[in-house]
């Protein structure tokens, strides 16, 4: 990138940021309290219920494989007409299960979608760190988090309502993308580059050069975090549907707003990020991260009331609203400007890999153990991961937290 940044519209740009980021959340939330009326939909279809959760869970995957190769053409050709791009088949791949009528058209319609969600989730957050200096970046990416968590918060409720109406419904939800458009346009300037890029390696020697830009280790670390993290999280959407079902008899509308209480509160602890990180280490905040989410398990394990499943969710969303906002942060802090799409997408793939697992690893365990107890089980591993880090972080070297690039002005 060149040293400096000047956005022309600075608010239009960052709130233009801020609202796609919304969609990313929206791939997934906006369903989740219709899966139980889709699974009724869908009965007497071959692995009706594997196949319901995969729905959830589907796009997940897809936004896994395609992020490295997003993450490249982003670095490689730039970022603002993939955004551009990703949010039109966004809207119209989410929307398609409104009119779609098997599971497998449907699932069909969620990996597309997955496609979209990584060109607007790598693309978003690397143009938030192309834009913004490191001190600032930290504020605006506890912000696209806040925002994340907000598009929950309004969606899940107005998705359960949807959902009471018919399981159709909440798909139309996704074409409200479109909306985004003259803004991505208009207020998103593409940033220059210090390398043109189209450069690519062109010798082994080149490769090597590449590759060494990269802190290997620190960034497997990072994938891992987030990829264990989000198949513990994505525990919420895809079973609390049916955890408030089967003990409460609880309608889509008081699933959609019980599950909020998860996003808001991840809303909060975001938009509390900056500050949280002014005193604390990355090692330190997912210490917490853990700390939080292993209470909240533990609580929803052992609660048979909505009121408790609530007060789990909510303390539980606090850690998670630490997750991908401390991991996007350590990564930019770590990474040069040149690769950071690519090192982007590294988590972006291990994030979404995670929700597509989540079913598949979380279920096998819930049909053996009931979802009480599996829940309880989590917040105990989640506890003994909160004192792991804990005593990594007093115990270790810290690792880098400066951007290895020289600082450029804020663009505010």
């Amino acid at each position: 990138m060149s040293g400096e940044i000047t956005l022309s519209r600075p608010r239009l740009a960052q709130g233009t940021l801020l609202l796609a980021s919304m969609l990313t959340i929206m791939a997934g939330a906006t369903i989740s309290p219709a899966l139980p009326a889709i699974q009724r939909a869908f009965v007497n279809a071959p692995n009706a219920g594997v196949l319901v959760g995969l729905v959830l869970t589907m796009h997940g995957l897809f936004i896994a494989v395609g992020s490295p190769v997003i993450g490249a053409l982003a670095d490689r050709y730039g970022r603002r007409r993939l955004l551009l791009g990703s949010t039109v088949v966004y809207a119209l791949a989410g929307g398609s299960g409104f009119v779609l009528d098997s599971l497998v058209a449907i699932l069909v319609g969620r990996a597309v979608l997955g496609l979209a969600v990584a060109g607007v989730m790598v693309t978003v957050t690397a143009l938030i760190t192309d834009y913004y200096e490191e001190n600032h970046r930290d504020t605006i990416l506890g912000r696209q988090g806040a925002f994340m968590s907000i598009g929950g918060v309004v969606l899940l409720p107005l998705a359960g309502v949807l959902a009471d109406i018919g399981w159709r419904v909440p798909f139309l939800v996704y074409t409200v993308a479109l909306v985004l458009l003259p803004a991505m346009a208009f207020g998103l300037p593409e940033p220059s580059r210090r390398e043109p890029t189209g450069d690519r390696p062109t010798s082994i020697s080149d490769l090597r050069q590449t590759l060494a830009q990269f802190p290997l280790g620190t960034l497997g670390l990072i994938a891992a975090l987030g990829l264990v993290g989000q198949i513990i999280f994505y525990m919420t959407p895809v079973q609390i549907p049916f955890y408030l079902e089967t003990r409460t008899g609880a309608s889509g509308t008081v699933i959609g707003a019980a599950l909020a209480a998860s996003t808001g509160a991840g809303g909060v602890a975001s938009l509390l990020y900056g500050r949280v990180r002014r005193s604390l280490s990355v090692i330190d905040i997912v210490a917490l991260t853990f700390g939080f989410m292993s209470i909240g398990y533990a609580v929803i394990g052992v609660s048979g009331t909505v009121p408790g499943v609530v007060i789990g969710l909510a303390v539980a969303g606090a850690g998670s609203g630490f997750l991908l906002t401390n991991l996007n942060a350590w990564i930019a802090a770590v990474t040069p400007e040149s690769v950071r799409g690519r090192a982007l997408s590294a988590l972006t793939s291990a994030f979404f890999l995670g929700q597509f697992l989540s079913p598949l690893v979380t279920q096998p365990v819930s049909d053996t153990l009931g979802l009480g107890t599996t829940f309880v089980g989590v917040g105990v591993l989640l506890a003994g991961g909160a004192i792991a880090f804990a005593l990594a972080s007093v115990s270790v070297t810290p690792l880098p937290t400066q951007n290895p690039n020289p600082p450029r002005s804020n663009s505010r």
